[in-house]
Protein backbone atom coordinates (compact mmCIF):
# COMPACT_ATOMS: atom_id res chain seq x y z
CA UNK A 1 0.00 0.00 0.00
CA UNK A 2 0.99 3.55 -0.40
CA UNK A 3 2.12 5.73 2.43
CA UNK A 4 -0.80 8.39 1.09
CA UNK A 5 -3.47 5.47 1.52
CA UNK A 6 -2.55 5.08 5.26
CA UNK A 7 -2.09 8.31 6.26
CA UNK A 8 -5.28 8.98 4.91
CA UNK A 9 -6.91 6.09 6.66
CA UNK A 10 -4.54 7.78 9.95
CA UNK A 11 -6.24 10.98 9.40
CA UNK A 12 -9.88 9.67 9.30
CA UNK A 13 -9.61 8.17 12.02
CA UNK A 14 -8.89 11.33 13.83
CA UNK A 15 -11.19 13.35 12.90
CA UNK A 16 -13.69 10.88 14.12
CA UNK A 17 -15.56 11.78 17.41
CA UNK A 18 -14.97 9.77 20.20
CA UNK A 19 -16.90 6.84 20.25
CA UNK A 20 -19.91 6.33 23.15
CA UNK A 21 -20.78 3.73 25.16
CA UNK A 22 -24.13 1.88 25.09
CA UNK A 23 -25.01 -0.79 28.45
CA UNK A 24 -21.11 -1.18 28.91
CA UNK A 25 -20.37 -1.70 25.25
CA UNK A 26 -18.18 1.11 22.79
CA UNK A 27 -19.65 1.87 19.74
CA UNK A 28 -19.61 4.30 16.78
CA UNK A 29 -21.50 6.68 15.79
CA UNK A 30 -22.26 4.84 11.90
CA UNK A 31 -23.73 2.02 14.31
CA UNK A 32 -26.52 1.56 16.06
CA UNK A 33 -27.93 -1.44 18.15
CA UNK A 34 -30.60 -3.61 16.44
CA UNK A 35 -32.91 -6.47 17.66
CA UNK A 36 -32.59 -9.93 16.23
CA UNK A 37 -36.12 -10.14 15.31
CA UNK A 38 -37.71 -7.40 13.21
CA UNK A 39 -40.34 -5.58 14.82
CA UNK A 40 -43.49 -5.84 12.01
CA UNK A 41 -44.03 -9.46 10.50
CA UNK A 42 -44.08 -9.94 6.96
CA UNK A 43 -46.73 -13.29 6.95
CA UNK A 44 -49.19 -11.28 5.01
CA UNK A 45 -46.88 -10.39 2.30
CA UNK A 46 -45.37 -14.00 2.07
CA UNK A 47 -49.32 -15.68 2.42
CA UNK A 48 -49.80 -13.31 -0.09
CA UNK A 49 -47.17 -14.74 -2.93
CA UNK A 50 -47.40 -18.29 -1.55
CA UNK A 51 -51.61 -18.18 -2.72
CA UNK A 52 -50.44 -16.15 -6.24
CA UNK A 53 -47.73 -19.01 -6.74
CA UNK A 54 -50.79 -21.86 -5.75
CA UNK A 55 -52.74 -20.03 -7.95
CA UNK A 56 -50.33 -19.82 -10.75
CA UNK A 57 -49.36 -23.55 -10.81
CA UNK A 58 -53.27 -24.58 -10.59
CA UNK A 59 -53.95 -22.66 -13.55
CA UNK A 60 -51.19 -24.07 -15.68
CA UNK A 61 -52.05 -27.58 -14.51
CA UNK A 62 -55.71 -26.98 -15.27
CA UNK A 63 -54.63 -25.77 -18.76
CA UNK A 64 -52.26 -28.25 -19.37
CA UNK A 65 -54.67 -30.95 -18.44
CA UNK A 66 -57.46 -29.24 -20.60
CA UNK A 67 -55.53 -29.25 -23.41
CA UNK A 68 -53.99 -33.06 -23.13
CA UNK A 69 -57.82 -34.15 -23.03
CA UNK A 70 -58.39 -31.95 -26.66
CA UNK A 71 -55.33 -33.77 -27.77
CA UNK A 72 -56.48 -36.94 -26.80
CA UNK A 73 -60.13 -36.18 -28.58
CA UNK A 74 -58.67 -35.06 -31.61
CA UNK A 75 -56.78 -38.11 -32.20
CA UNK A 76 -59.69 -40.75 -31.22
CA UNK A 77 -61.70 -38.22 -33.70
CA UNK A 78 -58.68 -39.04 -36.79
CA UNK A 79 -58.54 -42.72 -35.79
CA UNK A 80 -62.51 -42.41 -36.34
CA UNK A 81 -62.33 -40.73 -39.72
CA UNK A 82 -60.01 -43.04 -41.09
CA UNK A 83 -62.25 -45.87 -40.38
CA UNK A 84 -65.07 -44.60 -41.71
CA UNK A 85 -62.89 -42.97 -44.94
CA UNK A 86 -62.15 -46.77 -45.72
CA UNK A 87 -65.56 -48.26 -45.08
CA UNK A 88 -66.56 -45.77 -47.07
CA UNK A 89 -64.62 -46.56 -49.78
CA UNK A 90 -64.52 -50.28 -49.31
CA UNK A 91 -68.48 -49.99 -49.59
CA UNK A 92 -68.19 -47.64 -52.69
CA UNK A 93 -65.97 -50.49 -54.52
CA UNK A 94 -68.42 -53.27 -53.75
CA UNK A 95 -71.21 -50.92 -55.10
CA UNK A 96 -69.35 -50.14 -58.47
CA UNK A 97 -69.14 -54.06 -58.73
CA UNK A 98 -72.44 -55.13 -58.35
CA UNK A 99 -73.08 -52.10 -60.29
CA UNK A 100 -71.45 -53.27 -63.56
CA UNK A 101 -73.13 -54.73 -66.60
CA UNK A 102 -71.06 -58.32 -65.79
CA UNK A 103 -72.28 -58.39 -62.52
CA UNK A 104 -75.67 -57.39 -63.23
CA UNK A 105 -75.96 -59.99 -66.29
CA UNK A 106 -74.70 -62.60 -63.35
CA UNK A 107 -77.56 -61.94 -61.06
CA UNK A 108 -79.80 -62.09 -64.13
CA UNK A 109 -78.74 -65.67 -65.32
CA UNK A 110 -79.25 -66.53 -61.80
CA UNK A 111 -82.93 -65.71 -61.81
CA UNK A 112 -83.08 -67.24 -64.82
CA UNK A 113 -84.13 -64.26 -66.92
CA UNK A 114 -82.78 -63.88 -70.43
CA UNK A 115 -81.68 -61.19 -72.82
CA UNK A 116 -85.12 -59.59 -74.75
CA UNK A 117 -84.79 -58.96 -78.23
CA UNK A 118 -86.95 -56.01 -78.30
CA UNK A 119 -88.15 -53.30 -76.07
CA UNK A 120 -90.95 -51.12 -75.41
CA UNK A 121 -90.78 -47.91 -73.03
CA UNK A 122 -93.58 -46.81 -70.95
CA UNK A 123 -93.86 -42.79 -70.75
CA UNK A 124 -95.30 -41.50 -67.33
CA UNK A 125 -95.95 -38.09 -68.47
CA UNK A 126 -98.61 -39.17 -70.44
CA UNK A 127 -98.85 -43.01 -70.26
CA UNK A 128 -97.91 -43.48 -73.64
CA UNK A 129 -96.28 -46.85 -74.67
CA UNK A 130 -93.16 -46.64 -77.10
CA UNK A 131 -91.45 -49.39 -78.95
CA UNK A 132 -92.79 -52.90 -79.61
CA UNK A 133 -92.69 -55.66 -77.29
CA UNK A 134 -92.18 -59.35 -78.20
CA UNK A 135 -92.41 -62.67 -76.47
CA UNK A 136 -88.98 -63.47 -75.42
CA UNK A 137 -88.45 -67.95 -76.40
CA UNK A 138 -88.36 -69.53 -73.45
CA UNK A 139 -92.05 -70.53 -73.19
CA UNK A 140 -92.17 -70.05 -69.80
CA UNK A 141 -94.60 -68.42 -67.74
CA UNK A 142 -94.29 -65.64 -65.59
CA UNK A 143 -96.40 -65.44 -62.55
CA UNK A 144 -96.52 -62.31 -60.16
CA UNK A 145 -97.36 -62.60 -56.46
CA UNK A 146 -98.28 -59.53 -55.22
CA UNK A 147 -98.37 -58.53 -51.36
CA UNK A 148 -101.83 -57.95 -49.96
CA UNK A 149 -102.55 -54.49 -49.47
CA UNK A 150 -104.12 -54.85 -46.09
CA UNK A 151 -107.59 -53.44 -47.06
CA UNK A 152 -110.74 -55.44 -46.22
CA UNK A 153 -113.28 -56.73 -48.90
CA UNK A 154 -116.49 -55.11 -49.18
CA UNK A 155 -117.65 -58.56 -48.50
CA UNK A 156 -117.14 -58.92 -44.97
Amino acid sequence: MSQMTVSARLGAAVLRPPARTVDGLRTDRRTRVQDAAPAAGHTGFMVMCLLLVMATFTAVLLLNTSRAEGSYVMSRLTVEQTALHDTKVTLQAELADLESSESLAAAARKLKMVPSTSTATLRLSDGSLTGVASKVDGGRTLTVDLPSTGVASADE
